[in-house]
């Protein structure tokens, strides 16, 4: 399950003892030894300049004329694999009138997460999560698809908690805070958590939804999709290289049905192609395409 971390430290860290206590000791493919890491992020915590230092700087920019990518996260450091951020976390009253704008995080809404990353609580009374734990090894991915899901806590995340989530393992719901309130994050970006899919979830239905229209492979999939509207022979070629090759299932499957909306007189046996493809989601999506052609 998420994992409450009991993690305490008195001393302030720095962020960049943080960031090099991280790339020195930290194997961010490995649970256990990121948990290692809460003791520090802890230290980082006491750090009560640390956020609004850093939002100070975004307030500036608008000075320069320069975008802030978001008005709830905060981008604190990075190293390599891995960055750390405050998230910003309005409170009802802020969103229900219109104070702040919820740009980046869904409340309300329940979503796993495709990286690995611990969390501390670091300013106000915190929000609350409802956290269950699935096997995304055991589906196939497709809206509306059933999910086996266990129910794990209903937990109020506050001021010094320190917690662990799960790669593709943990989901959870978040309900916005009595008043405003901040996270620190260390977040892992491992190569292969761009090619491996995030998830909303119907928690009445126990169906997937979505994936989140943020996410990488979505914006692949979307790429992929004005591909087959715009594209030519080139495109054509390029589409049938990324359905064979692509690591990711998704982006697979949106290159095959771009071919096949490319070359509509071809699209059978683009179609004959994908009933082969190694998963289950590509081979699927492929079969029922075929039987939509041959019903005309």
């Amino acid at each position: 399950m998420a994992l409450t971390l009991a993690a305490s430290n008195s001393r302030t860290v720095s962020l960049a003892e943080f960031v090099e206590f991280v790339r020195d000791n930290v194997d961010l493919r490995d649970i256990d030894s990121i948990a290692t890491a809460a003791p520090m992020l802890r230290g980082l915590a006491n750090d009560r300049e640390l956020v609004v230092r850093h939002i100070n700087k975004q307030v500036s920019n608008l000075f320069r004329g320069r975008v802030i990518a978001s008005a709830q996260t905060v981008f604190l450091a990075e190293g390599e694999n891995f960055f750390v951020r405050a998230n910003i976390w309005p409170s009802s009253a802020d969103v229900s009138n219109g104070r702040v704008y919820q740009d980046q995080f869904a409340y309300d809404v329940a979503h796993d997460h495709n990286y690995n990353f611990l969390t501390v609580g670091y300013l106000g009374p915190g929000y609350v999560s409802e956290i269950y734990e699935y096997d995304y090894d055991k589906i196939e991915g497709y809206p509306g698809e059933p999910v086996e899901m266990r129910f794990l806590e209903r937990k109020l995340f506050t001021t010094g908690n320190v917690m662990l989530y799960r790669a593709s393992r943990d989901l959870h719901v978040q309900f916005p805070p009595e008043d405003l309130s901040i996270t620190l994050n260390l977040m892992t970006c491992t190569p292969e958590v761009m090619l491996r899919d995030q998830y909303f979830f119907d928690l009445e239905r126990r169906t997937l939804m979505n994936c989140p229209p943020e996410a990488d492979n979505s914006r692949r999939v979307s790429i992929l999709a004005m591909a087959g509207r715009a594209g030519n022979a080139d495109t054509l070629q390029l589409l049938a290289d990324l359905a064979r090759q692509h690591p990711s299932r998704r982006a697979r499957l949106a290159a095959f049905e771009s071919q096949a909306r490319l070359d509509p007189a071809g699209a059978e046996a683009v179609w004959e192609a994908a009933c082969k493809d190694r998963e289950a989601l590509v081979a699927h999506a492929a079969r029922r395409k075929l039987d939509e052609l041959s019903r005309g």
